[in-house]
């Protein structure tokens, strides 16, 4: 084991990695000698050379060719990842000489997944063509270590109301407001004139008792008599929360941002209740110390100018605001 470890570590070669997928593909020394525009007994020498120092047979001679061992199917298969890494760090070098944004990584909140990155991802394609985009879905719990281990460069969505580590910085884009919404042809949809305290006869879908929204909606609703009734759900899928809307009588809480998206489609309509001044804070998260490059920059100018567009009134227009002042407090992850 002391012998194998000194090899990987010391003298195991690229070429050698080469030599390797060379020889899984095409299964001949002949081939692989002509591909690899070397003689055979080179090919042959240093094959054998990387078996007697890992002391471990990589390829068996068969009616069908040369095919791996166990052990070289192993060794194979981390080559490949290593050489596909090695391509794609040329590639990526390359972009960034020449300031061009081919690839973006990105952590997304459910707040923004429907509207903003899906927005942004459309003027990405539109300013740069040959551009790919991996998008992580989670909450900001799951994405910020994903952010420190390099996973992704950013994080979009909600920003919460607690500091972050030191690690991390941040920028707000915008506030989104909470909207009350429900089914189209639900019972509330139909009256003419809605009041709080009628939402008590209707389940409804919140925010779990960890989000920061959860606290000034269970406050402000209790002051207008409205009753949270033991047939509740508490959930932070937009999904889950979409379709228990779609197929149920309850009364949900989401982002306006969100229930503009979905009244549009047709599948809720807001209700003409507002919860005053509680907004939800939409914003960019990145580490502090890692350098960021041209690329990354263009892609925050584009994030901001992409909010900036996002249209700030619903369908099914909410009402005016209440004259009542109440303070703004700030979301946190749902």
């Amino acid at each position: 084991m002391p012998k194998l470890d000194w090899y990987i570590r010391a003298n195991l070669k690229l070429r050698h990695l080469q030599l390797l997928v060379a020889m899984d593909d095409l299964g001949s020394v002949n081939r692989v000698a002509a591909y690899l525009n070397v003689t055979q007994p080179a090919v042959s020498k240093t094959l054998s050379q990387i078996e007697d120092s890992l002391d471990a047979r990589l390829f068996e001679r068969t009616p069908r060719g040369m095919e791996p061992t166990e052990h070289g199917t192993c060794l194979i298969r981390h080559a490949r990842e290593i050489l596909t890494r090695l391509a794609t760090a040329r590639d990526e070098l390359r972009d960034i000489s020449e300031g061009r944004i081919t690839r973006v990584s990105m952590g997304v909140l459910p707040a923004t997944a429907c509207v903003l990155v899906p927005r942004f991802i459309a003027r990405l394609e539109a300013a740069a063509t040959d551009v790919a985009v991996n998008v992580r879905e989670g909450t900001m719990n799951t994405l910020l270590p994903a952010l420190r281990a390099g996973d992704v460069d950013l994080v979009v969505g909600t920003l919460p109301d607690r500091r972050l580590p030191s690690e991390f910085d941040s920028e707000e884009l915008y506030e989104d407001p909470v909207a009350v919404v429900v089914r189209r042809d639900h019972p509330l949809t139909s009256l003419s004139k809605l009041e709080w305290p009628m939402l008590s006869d209707f389940p409804l879908v919140l925010p779990p008792p960890t989000a920061s929204t959860r606290t000034p909606i269970d406050i402000f609703i209790a002051e207008q008599g409205v009753n949270v009734p033991r047939r509740h759900v508490e959930s932070i899928s937009t999904l889950t929360n979409i379709g228990v809307l779609q197929l149920t009588d309850s009364i949900g809480f989401l982002s306006r941002d969100l229930a503009r998206h979905f009244a549009a489609q047709g599948s809720l309509q807001v209700l003409p209740l507002e919860i005053p001044n509680l907004s939800i804070r939409v914003g960019l998260v990145w580490m502090v110390d890692r350098r960021m490059g041209t690329a990354q920059r263009v892609v925050r100018e584009m994030l901001r100018d992409t909010a900036e567009l996002l249209p700030r009134v619903a369908p099914d227009v909410l009402p005016s605001p209440q004259s009542a002042k109440v303070r703004k407090r700030p979301a946190g992850v749902w």
